[in-house]
This record gives C-alpha cells, sequence and structure tokens, in this order.
C-alpha cells in the first residue's frame, strides 16, 4: 500500500492538472447522448462502455483522469447511471454532501447511483459479537477483534468516514434524491448489468462488508 504521504504529496502537485483535463474534457470531449459514470475502477474494474474516472493515472485504468476532490467534469443533466464501489470512503467526510450534490447535478432526471462502501454497521455488530474471522487481516495482519476493526474501520488511514445505510440514505436524500433503496451486493439492480455486480464478490450475504444504496434523481 503506497503511504498517504505519498498519496498526499501527489494530489498537491496534480490536482491543478487534473482541474484543467476535467474541464477540457467538459468543453470539447464530452458526448451529445447520456452516458454512464464509473467512479474508481482503479486496476482491475474497468467498465467497457462506461466513462471510468480516477485520479491515479499510473496504474488505473481509466478513461478521464480527474479528482473526486473537484467538481464532477459533466454537465448537468447528462449522466444517465453513476456507479460507485468502495471509493467514497477515501474522501474527506466533510466532502461527501457537496460529492452527492454532484452526483445529482449531473444525472438527468430519473437516472441513478450506486453507491457502496464497508459497512461500519455489520462490523460494530459483527464485533459485538466477537466474531473475529468475519473480519480480515488486511491492510495490517492483527490477531485481535480490536485490531481487525481498526482494520476495517480506518484501513491504516485510508477511509476518512464510516458508512452504513442510514448515512448512506441521509447523505442522498439531503442531495435531493429520491427513492433510496438498500441493497444487497452482487445479488440485485435496477442500474447495472450482472457483469457490473460481479466486482460487488461477497463472502457472507447475510452480513455483507459492504453497503450499497441506489436511488434516483426525480423526474
Amino acid at each position: 500500500m503506497t503511504p498517504r504521504s505519498l498519496k498526499q504529496l501527489y494530489y498537491r502537485l496534480l490536482r491543478v492538472p487534473m482541474w484543467i483535463n476535467g474541464r477540457l474534457y467538459r468543453a470539447f470531449r464530452h458526448p451529445d447522448g447520456p452516458i454512464r459514470v464509473h467512479l474508481g475502477p482503479g486496476k482491475h474494474k474497468y467498465l467497457p462502455g462506461w466513462v471510468n474516472l480516477d485520479a491515479n493515472f499510473l496504474s488505473a485504468r481509466i478513461d478521464l483522469w480527474v479528482n473526486l476532490m473537484d467538481p464532477l467534469p459533466f454537465r448537468g443533466g447528462s449522466v444517465a447511471a453513476i456507479y460507485s464501489h468502495h471509493v467514497i470512503e477515501h474522501l474527506p467526510d466533510r466532502h461527501l454532501p457537496a460529492h452527492f450534490l454532484e452526483m445529482f447535478r449531473v444525472l438527468v432526471p430519473g437516472g441513478g447511483i450506486r453507491v457502496g462502501g464497508p459497512d461500519a454497521g455489520n462490523a460494530c455488530a459483527k464485533f459485538v459479537a466477537g466474531e473475529l474471522d468475519w473480519f480480515s487481516t488486511y491492510p495490517v495482519k492483527r490477531r485481535s477483534i480490536g485490531g481487525r476493526f481498526a482494520n476495517f474501520i480506518f484501513c491504516d488511514g485510508e477511509h476518512l468516514t464510516a458508512l452504513s445505510e442510514s448515512y448512506l440514505r441521509e447523505l442522498a436524500e439531503a442531495a435531493g434524491f429520491v427513492a433510496v433503496r438498500h441493497m444487497l451486493p452482487c445479488r440485485q439492480s435496477e442500474l447495472v448489468e450482472r457483469e457490473v455486480l460481479e466486482f460487488e464478490y461477497e463472502d457472507d450475504f447475510e452480513t455483507p462488508h459492504t453497503v450499497i444504496i441506489e436511488a434516483r434523481k426525480p423526474g
């Protein structure tokens, strides 16, 4: 895992070039018809037919190099769907309301989001129940349930917020989204195809590690 200090330096040095790249895309390369947007594909989750955004141009497979701390580089009412899986927990908690407002802005009326991240609620339940094996030893090898719980919540400083169904619902509704639904990983979606859901593999469907919501822009 890349040290957080190096990541912070990367963002400080390249935030302006990423912002410029996003503005150029919006001005000159933006498609005319509604598009589908995938936030944070990383190395292995590139979605053909979607516009794949990431700040990492070194190892991620992307279509558009931008920083999610900046406004999304899309025109208002130009995006049909947004898929975001294990991305927003890496954004500062104070930035999440603005991020949801940006997703709302770019969507067409009736368009939707599918957003997921580590389920802090389920982690708390498993911690209280003492179920050590529910937690992994990533990113730091720890034997105690307390140490593994800290891994899950903080991920060695990579996670900047704690997500739950109620918090995601609050963020979505505050931004104007309606029909907010708590979805099960891998199992069902009103927005994305089966091959997209394959990225959401879980080994515990009764108490999944990932919390996911889908929501719609009115209209």
